[in-house]
């Protein structure tokens, strides 16, 4: 383009430097205006493809779960008190201690009952001497055989004999005794066979006495036996294996001691809480459910735990569900028995818990990398004819490094992984493999 030269004049009265900036100004609107006629003529440069690398949606299954926290029990929490009143002698276990079901805990002096034992075996070894018996019978007693019933058994049957023969006596045409003589035989059968009742009744009585005497023995002996204070035998739960599987032998449930409430020296009445002990395996958990719940949570369902102090999953049962919702909390409680093998798990311990309520197949899962949030906007990219196409998305679970997509996309297909942060939808985007970096961007 040629510029035409022009001579300018300078008018009268105009300064020079004034002039020549009024030159300079009209040449640069000239330039700037033959510039902008060259740039329309030529075409608008294309969009840049933004570089990407793809990865696979895939369908799995997702165990559905509700989300609890509870508090773990002993499988039986017992408070022993003492049975009889007396001074603690000995204390056998404290607290942490571990015990089987009849290991002694403490001792109560036991003077006094062994000397309430004393005299109550005396009493019935005096009773059975009488009757001649080292031992009380079982069962039916046939009384005849006492000694002092034998006696006045014979005596009785020697009477009658007597009786007998005075009769015949008596009987004969001419009487050999007199009236009085056989009356006397006749009075003399009477009182024996009467002695021989009394005596009968005598050894039934005694036997009965020996038999409440007994009684009172073997209630010595309880008490005795009751001054020491030992772990309980109860019907509890079977223990169980890490695998929760019951263990075999149940004499291996032990118990731990929680908590030590006497001393040595202290006087105790019958009733006094001496010890309270825990049978922590298995331990049970109770938790509140929401009542939103009550159809989804059954008996049965397997149920996985987390507590602070360790990092792994410890697996339970469903056991229990109360049939009641608390109408201020809106919720029901559960109980899940866990097994402790190792006794990790402590009664007491704070736990969050997932109830494994159903299976539900074909859950649409994709990369984590493939899901990009912005203010709480989440989205995920696939590449159709070339371009980059948007999905607005809502998440659910996650599984190893994918998420789970539960609402804007139904069906597995590809999906960036990496890029999508420079997309929006309608893009053109170029597949790179994802070993190879993606251009720097200028």
């Amino acid at each position: 383009m040629k510029v035409a030269m022009k001579r300018t004049t300078v008018l009268p009265g105009v300064s020079p430097m004034l002039a020549t900036v009024v030159v300079v100004s009209s040449l640069a609107l000239f330039t700037t205006g033959c510039g902008q006629g060259e740039a329309n003529d030529d075409a608008k440069p294309q969009q840049q493809a933004v570089s990407v690398t793809l990865g696979k949606a895939e369908l799995r299954s997702v165990v559905r779960t509700v989300d609890v926290t509870g508090t773990l029990f002993g499988d039986q929490d017992v408070t022993l008190g003492a049975k009889v009143p007396g001074r603690i002698a000995e204390i056998f276990a404290d607290v942490g201690d571990r015990v089987t079901a009849g290991d002694a805990l403490a001792q109560i002096d036991k003077t006094d009952y062994e000397l309430e034992q004393r005299s109550k075996e005396s009493a019935v070894t005096e009773l059975l001497a009488k009757l001649g018996l080292t031992e009380l019978p079982k069962g039916e007693f046939d009384a005849t055989v006492v000694p002092t019933v034998r006696r006045a058994k014979l005596q009785a049957d020697n009477a009658e004999a007597k009786y007998n023969r005075g009769k015949r006596l008596h009987d004969q045409p001419q009487p050999l005794i007199s009236d009085q003589d056989f009356a006397d035989l006749q009075t003399s059968w009477d009182v024996a066979k009467s002695g021989y009742d009394v005596e009968l009744l005598t050894a039934r009585s005694q036997l009965t006495e020996a038999r409440s005497r007994q009684a009172a023995l073997e209630i010595a002996r309880q008490q005795l036996a009751d001054s020491t204070l030992r772990a309980p035998v109860i019907k509890a739960s079977q223990p169980m294996s890490a695998a929760g599987a019951p263990v075999t032998n149940p004499a291996t449930t032990i118990f731990g001691v929680a908590s030590r409430l006497v001393s040595v020296g202290e006087y105790v009445q019958a009733g006094t809480p001496m010890f309270r002990i825990v049978a922590d395996n298995p331990v049970k958990l109770r938790a509140a459910v929401p009542e939103r719940f009550a159809s989804q949570v059954k008996v049965g369902q397997t149920v996985t735990l987390t507590v602070e102090s360790y990092p792994e999953v410890f697996k339970g049962t469903l056991t229990r569900i109360n049939p009641q919702i608390d109408a201020a909390s809106r919720t029901f409680q559960i109980e899940v028995i866990v097994a402790n093998p190792e006794r990790k798990l402590q009664p007491g311990a704070f736990v969050r818990a997932q109830i494994a309520t159903q299976v539900q197949p074909n859950v649409l899962f994709v990369p984590k990398s493939a899901v990009t949030t912005f203010a709480g906007v989440s989205k995920v990219f696939t590449v159709v004819d070339g371009k980059g196409k948007e999905f607005i998305v809502e998440t659910g679970v996650a599984q190893d490094d994918y998420m789970e997509i539960t609402k804007g996309m139904k069906e597995a297909t590809d999906v960036i992984t990496s890029g999508a942060g420079r997309l929006a939808t309608g893009m053109p985007v170029t597949v790179r493999d994802k070993a190879t970096p993606a251009p720097l961007a200028r």
